[in-house]
């Protein structure tokens, strides 16, 4: 099963405004559909991949990968 993001979450991820990516939308460049009877946008996985390019999908979420990792690690104390 595809996993489907909403703006905001493409937002952060590629680190712009909500409205670039709406804009993005717009202009046709990055596909996206309105579930039945709502206003908000999802944009699935695959349209997101096609957008960014498959080498720097990988490298975006390797990084992110690394960063949570990094945010797991016990802090040590100072005294």
């Amino acid at each position: 099963m595809e996993k489907f993001y909403r703006l905001t979450e493409i937002a952060r991820i590629l680190r712009v405004s909500p409205l670039t990516v709406r804009r993005w939308i717009d202009e046709g460049k990055l596909k996206a559909f309105h579930p039945a009877g709502t206003r908000l946008y999802r944009v699935p996985e695959s349209s997101l991949r096609k957008f960014v390019g498959e080498e720097w999908w990988e490298q975006l979420f390797a990084s992110r990968a690394e960063e949570a990792a990094e945010e797991q690690k016990p802090r040590r104390r100072r005294r």
